[in-house]
């Protein structure tokens, strides 16, 4: 029992009050147990006694995540577990204590041992996005291997050509950019970290040859060059496209390490997450802005649609113009006047870029009725035709559209079957090799066959019911049957959730009200659990509430029943689905997303890796306290006022790498940003990574932080975002200043 309550209740992030101290914390505050230290049996033998019938030996064994947890032995273990913490750890009748666990048999007898001491229970997951290694990026090197990014463990993984791990090597913190020089040069970048890491495969080994430190956060993706000597950088917190020079160090020989020469800013946009480099021109996918944009010398053009473009690809035509392919939603604004979704199937966009013209649309194909959804992966095959592959992260298929007569004819169209959750892909000369994080595999086909590669991992096995979640999130078993006709769609959660977060769109909600049109941005969908009521409305109280609505609306159009069952028959490919049962009933599928959502926190906040507030940052806290806490307060569930954290402890939990404070509260409020949403106003939104969450406002009407803080205004009685009556207080630029380093670490 000592094994099982070391991890059962972790203080680590949330070290509210010290479990086994000999005096008691005066606040009401949540309280995290740290491991125990004393045999919890001892903590009261009268409860230490296993229940009638039950062996004390096996009573000591952990339970494991998909274990059976009998009755009896739970009464037993949280009866233990309960005399622990009001013994050791100080715990009274209506104390609030932090549970930080993941979905499993210890957290219900974490939950049962808390009431059973009279406490009450504070419910925070602590599992990361990733959940699982998340092979998320791959490239082919010189030879026949392969390099493979590991989002979720911070891996660089060398492969051979049927996807197995010949080396493995330690990465820049979440590493989501990945680019190969002919020479076999290897460069990655990370969200987590400020640094452009730079490897050579030598011998079956992989070698990390030099780390280049750069002052940027959150790189999302780099590119290299022809000549490899510039890498372009993409960097989200700041929207920055870098260009980065490259020189070698002294010798001889193809494995001298990189150093860096200088570094410039191009352009700035919003969530800039892809970057390509042709020849002599570089390209940017800004995905909140819905554009891509192409520097050529000293030409600027730009592409840009009504929604997100997922994936793109370039590439050169012997007549010195550029071909680019792009993936992405429908272009068309968001229709939801009738309640459902409209007009969010998936295209691809086919674009020339000739010098000194803006790029001409040649072509528009809707994959969705190709049976590719969500496609964040697009390739220009080699030949003489232009042919394009893309693949669909939602569904189990990739197409190849080649244009034989011209581009002006329609495209010839060859499908293969795949699964759902590529990310990126390697075409091989018989196929393509795949990263999917939603399999955590590599997924190999090969002349008309498929195969799965689990990726080898240290982690504990993903829960079946989560993993299914995570299906019906990201791909279209949440509605399988949904059509392409007119403005009906095929669509997923990510299409306007990009990786759980946003789209950039403000859309028509479908309602009016006697000050015009109501429209909203998107909200993300990671923290849901402890960020009740959801969505600006605030109509859906519970996540169960919720979870019904999602499945409401998602097939609202398809004249199914939302209460519906799914086989293997309606989607052959959960077969590679590890322990995913045969038939999957309604209640199951609930309860499925119910887990997944439950387990998609977010990330750690890359700003936020520091011990201490700076100067500047405790200014910033200050001032959040004074002016904006009533609002967005210090919760640890926003429907629960008594998770309120105190402002001593502030530092300690935005600063730890869950920062679970959710900034918010379960209240509607007005603040002049109309038309509102509701017949009160908007539900507060949570301040929660912030900094992903452009643009602000529930209108979307504040391009920026600055002019979000530059707008506020307030009396005794009210505060304003937006139309503030003349003569309120305003924010000092002093307050502003440390108001936006403050944010930025939430």
């Amino acid at each position: 029992m000592k094994t099982l309550l070391t991890t059962l209740i972790i203080g680590s992030a949330l070290t509210l009050a010290a479990c086994g101290k000999d005096k008691k914390p005066a606040t009401n505050e949540p309280t995290a147990a740290e491991p125990a230290k004393t045999d919890p049996a001892k903590a009261d033998p009268a409860k230490a006694e296993p229940a009638a019938g039950e062996p004390k030996a096996e009573g000591d064994k952990p339970k494991g995540y998909d274990s059976i947890l009998t009755f009896a032995e739970l009464r037993r273990d949280a009866e233990r577990l309960a005399g622990f913490l009001q013994k050791e750890c100080g715990v009274r009748r209506g104390d609030r204590v932090a549970l930080y666990l993941q979905n499993s048999p210890q957290f219900v007898i974490g939950f049962y041992a808390i009431l059973r001491a009279d406490a009450m229970v504070v419910p925070i997951n602590p599992m990361n996005l990733t959940l699982g290694p998340d092979p998320y990026r791959i490239a082919a090197l010189p030879g026949g291997t392969l390099i493979g990014l590991l989002r979720g463990e911070s891996a660089v993984v060398l492969l051979d050509g049927d996807g197995r791990e010949l080396a493995r090597a330690a990465a820049p913190g979440a590493p989501s950019g990945l680019a190969v020089s002919p020479g076999g040069d290897v460069l990655v970048v990370g969200e987590a970290a400020r640094e452009i890491a730079h490897y050579r495969a030598d011998g079956g080994h992989l070698v990390r040859v030099a780390t280049l430190a750069i002052d940027a956060l959150g790189m999302r993706a780099i590119a290299l060059s022809p000549d490899a000597r510039t890498a372009y950088v993409v960097e989200e917190r700041d929207g920055r496209l870098l260009a980065v020079s490259l020189d070698r160090s002294p010798g001889r020989g193809p494995g001298r390490a990189f150093q860096l020469s200088g570094v410039r800013e191009l352009a700035r946009c919003h969530g800039p997450f892809q970057v390509e480099a042709v020849a002599d021109a570089v390209a940017v996918n800004c995905l909140l802005d819905h554009t891509i944009e192409i520097r050529r010398g000293g030409e600027v053009a730009r592409i840009h649609h009504d929604g997100p473009m997922w994936s793109f690809a370039v590439r050169r035509a012997p007549d010195g113009s550029a071909l680019i392919a792009a993936g992405g939603v429908e272009d068309h604004p968001l229709e939801r006047e009738d309640g459902g979704f409209g007009y969010i199937d998936s295209y691809l966009t086919l674009y020339r870029l000739a010098p000194g013209a803006p790029p001409a649309r040649l072509a528009a194909i809707n994959t969705s009725t190709l049976g590719v959804v969500t496609p964040k992966w697009v390739a220009f095959r080699d030949g003489p035709d232009v042919a394009v592959t893309v693949a669909g992260y939602a569904s189990a298929r990739e197409v190849t559209l080649t244009w034989r007569g011209g581009l002006a004819a329609e495209p010839d169209v060859a499908a293969a079957e795949l699964v759902p959750g590529t990310s990126h892909a390697q075409p091989t000369a018989d196929g393509l090799i795949a990263a999917n994080p939603l399999l955590d595999a590599w997924v190999i086909q090969r002349g008309g066959a498929l195969r799965v590669v689990p990726v080898a991992t240290r982690q504990p096995p993903r829960p079946v019911l989560s993993r299914i979640g995570e299906l019906l999130f990201f791909t279209t078993l949440l509605s399988p049957w949904n059509s392409s006709e007119g403005k009906l769609s095929r669509f997923t959660c990510e299409t306007c959730h990009h990786e759980g977060y946003l789209d950039g769109r403000t859309h028509f909600t479908g309602r009016s009200t006697e000050r015009g049109r109501v429209f909203a941005t998107t909200r993300p969908l990671f923290g849901l659990f402890n960020n009740r009521p959801h969505f600006s409305r605030a109509l859906d109280p519970t996540m169960t509430d919720m979870v019904h609505a999602e499945f409401r609306v998602a097939n609202r159009h398809n004249g199914r029943d939302p209460w519906f069952a799914l086989t293997r028959a309606d989607a052959p490919w959960l077969a590679h689905v590890a322990g995913a049962p045969a038939e999957l009933p309604p209640e199951l599928l609930r309860r499925a997303f119910m887990t997944f959502l439950m387990d998609f926190t977010h990330r750690a906040n890359p700003a936020a890796a520091h011990p201490r507030f700076t100067p500047l940052e405790r200014a910033g806290a200050e001032a959040f306290r004074a002016r904006c806490a009533s609002c967005h307060q210090a919760r640890l569930a926003a429907d629960d006022p008594g998770s309120a954290v105190p402002f001593e402890r502030w530092e300690s939990l935005v600063l730890s790498p869950g920062g679970p404070i959710v900034w918010s509260n379960a209240a509607y409020a007005k603040t002049g940003v109309v038309p509102y949403v509701h017949d009160r106003g908007a539900r507060v939104p949570s301040l929660r990574r912030i900094y992903k969450k452009w643009p602000y406002f529930t209108s979307g009407s504040a391009r920026s932080l600055d002019e979000l803080l530059d707008r506020f205004a307030w009396s005794a009685t009210a505060a304003y975002h937006d139309g503030a009556p003349a003569g309120l207080s305003r924010l000092t630029a002093g307050d502003r200043s440390a108001l936006r380093a403050f944010l930025d670490l939430l």
